[in-house]
């Protein structure tokens, strides 16, 4: 983060008008020489939230909450003071004065900049120009008028090619868009990611654009209905939840958040006056997600599509929730439908009512998910039952709850609950050893990846890499065939190496003078890359060594990962899909050496 000396911080106070900042979230009228509100972290009806220009300072007479434009985004946004500060910075252009700081976020901001005019592409697309024709009327087909769609800036990808490529490669470098996740590249040419699809723009908690999920809308055959942003560094899945930039006023006003499963049940909430609701990238709830929520709120109601699907995901998602301490209410819906058909059939009234009114406690629920799940008949299935029951109960209840439910469980089984009681406490015996074994585990995959990452043949290779390409035109093809099997850690190392594809593309030829007009920050010692060392020739052997040991490197780096998640793993399923998955990568690996063996004894 961005540091400010004293000096910076009263430039941020004389800058930062407290009524220009407060407008941008707050609904303001003149009271005389003050302007009011209703305030945003309370629930009113009657403005009590006061701003005085004059004196920059707010004030609520209602909860009491007052304080300078810094505080005021501190609490409106929860951020800590820093933070607050660098939002003020950003907003009025106000450079920090540790350079070499700023200088680390400038690469997020870039990717910022490349996020925010593909929106503006694809929104452009949607609603203004004839490409968008087919997109909107099924927008409008699922009741979603202009409004809405403005409201959530969505937008659609066109059919054709590399349109969005066409139009960002203009202010921005083909390596910086390909990092960005929205432009590939193949043998021949430069393409869109997102081809033919209703976009939806992911912005984080800040109201900043980090990444997309496309949409299928003309039931193409044999395609994922959703395809999201790849990871970068200023996007994730699993750290971000749909509309909740939006959402914070209105979950400071009531108190809680709704979690919902897709965009589009979002989108019919806020039609039905419902504006606290968000949700996850077509993607299973994830601890990241449960902290994120913790942050604006202790309240969380879940509704989820009302489909055997639906209630166990919502089953899943209680679990995370309690981890972290929240206090989560569940809304089912009837006839197995999710909001947005709910919304629809029956009214926005009825959904509004199910929320304030027909809420299930989180532990009722979960419990009935448990005994529906299993014949409490059997022996076995009793097994069964209890064991789900532990696991939950020992990740999420406090000691009376687990005391409740436990006898709860007796009655419903006829089992003796001192029994019970006493297989509780094996359980948790025995998972107390679980999770320090795991904790060893990781220990030792993070020891691994350190140990892969100072791996001094991987980068010699990738400089040796990088200068064959600088310098010897005959292995151009080659590399570029093999860029996507391979792995560079060195992130400077790859920023340099996708400029200098991108001006090849380009029939551009490839030298020093070049590069720095291209990579302005370019070094001296980087570009040794074009100097060719006495006596030094063209050697497709050294090539070929340099490409393997970089296609070994990602085996690694994706085996260290796979044991990460085996590590995480919730069930047997998962354990064996990642098992087989390394045991698959392991014999890739082993195939390179052999190779390399049979290379060696050959010559």
């Amino acid at each position: 983060m961005a540091r400010y000396s004293q000096k910076k911080v009263e430039e941020i106070l004389r800058t930062a008008d407290i009524v220009d900042v407060i407008s941008e979230f707050v609904s303001l009228q003149q009271a005389g020489k003050n302007l009011k509100g209703l305030c945003p972290f309370h629930n009113e009806k009657t403005p009590s939230f006061f701003v005085s220009k004059e004196r920059q300072l707010f004030n609520c007479f209602g909860c009491g909450e007052k304080g300078n434009v810094v505080g005021f985004i501190q609490k409106y946004k929860h951020l800590n003071y820093g933070e607050a500060l660098n939002f003020l910075g950003e907003k009025y252009n106000i450079i920090p004065d540790h350079e070499d700081n700023f200088k680390r976020t400038d690469n997020k901001e870039k990717y910022y900049r490349i996020n925010e005019l593909a929106k503006q592409f694809f929104s452009l697309q949607l609603l203004n120009l004839e490409t968008g024709k087919s997109g909107l009327e099924y927008l409008r087909s699922r009741g979603f008028d202009e409004e809405t769609l403005s409201y959530f800036e969505i937008g659609l990808a066109p059919k054709s090619g590399n349109l969005l490529y066409e139009s960002l490669t203009k202010d921005f470098h083909d390596y910086e868009l390909i990092e960005a996740g929205l432009i590939g590249k193949n043998e021949s040419d430069y393409y869109d990611i997102f081809r033919n699809k209703i976009m939806f723009p992911i912005k984080d908690e800040y109201g900043k654009t980090v990444g997309f999920s496309g949409r299928i809308f003309n039931n193409e055959e044999n395609t994922a209905k959703y395809v999201n942003s790849s990871q970068t560094d200023i996007f994730s899945k699993s750290e971000v939840l749909f509309n909740l930039d939006k959402a914070i006023p209105y979950i400071n006003q009531n108190k809680r958040i709704i979690l919902m499963e897709g965009f589009f049940d979002v989108m019919s909430a806020y039609k039905a006056n419902v504006f606290e609701a968000v949700c996850s990238m077509g993607t299973a709830l994830t601890i990241n997600h449960a902290k994120l929520i913790k942050k604006y709120t202790d309240n969380v109601v879940v509704c989820y599509d009302g489909d055997d699907a639906g209630l166990r995901a919502a089953y899943k998602a209680l679990i995370l929730l309690g981890q972290v301490g929240l206090d989560v209410k569940v809304a089912l819906l009837p006839n197995k439908m999710d909001p947005d058909e709910f919304i629809k059939k029956k009214s926005k009234e009825a959904f509004r009512n199910i929320l304030k009114n027909k809420l299930y406690d989180q532990y009722d629920f979960v419990y009935e998910m448990i005994i529906k799940d299993h014949d409490l008949t059997k022996p076995a299935e009793i097994e069964k039952a209890k064991n789900a029951l532990f696991e939950y109960l020992n990740k999420v209840a406090s000691s009376t709850i687990r005391e409740i439910y436990l006898k709860k469980f007796s009655n419903d089984t006829a089992v003796n609950y001192e029994d019970i009681l006493a297989d509780y406490h094996n359980f948790q015996i025995a998972t107390a050893r679980m999770l320090n074994i795991k904790q060893r585990q990781n220990a030792i995959i993070i020891a691994q990846e350190k140990k892969r990452l100072a791996n001094k043949d991987v980068e010699v290779a990738a400089k040796t890499l990088l200068h064959y390409y600088a310098v010897y035109q005959e292995s151009r093809e080659f590399i570029f065939s093999r860029i996507n099997s391979i792995k560079i850690d060195d992130k400077r190392i790859s920023q340099i190496l996708f400029t200098l594809i991108s001006l090849y593309s380009q029939k551009i030829e490839l030298t020093e003078l070049q590069l720095k007009r291209d990579l302005s920050d370019v070094t001296e010692e980087e570009l040794k890359i074009f100097k060719k060392k006495d006596n030094q020739f063209y050697n497709e052997k050294e090539l070929h060594d340099c490409i393997d040991t970089l296609i070994k490197n990602k085996y690694e780096a994706e085996i260290i990962e796979c044991k990460r998640k085996m590590n995480e793993a919730e069930t047997k399923e998962e354990e064996v899909h990642y098992i087989n998955r390394i045991y698959e990568l392991n014999q890739f690996i082993h195939k390179i050496k052999e190779n390399r063996n049979v290379k060696k004894t050959s010559n």
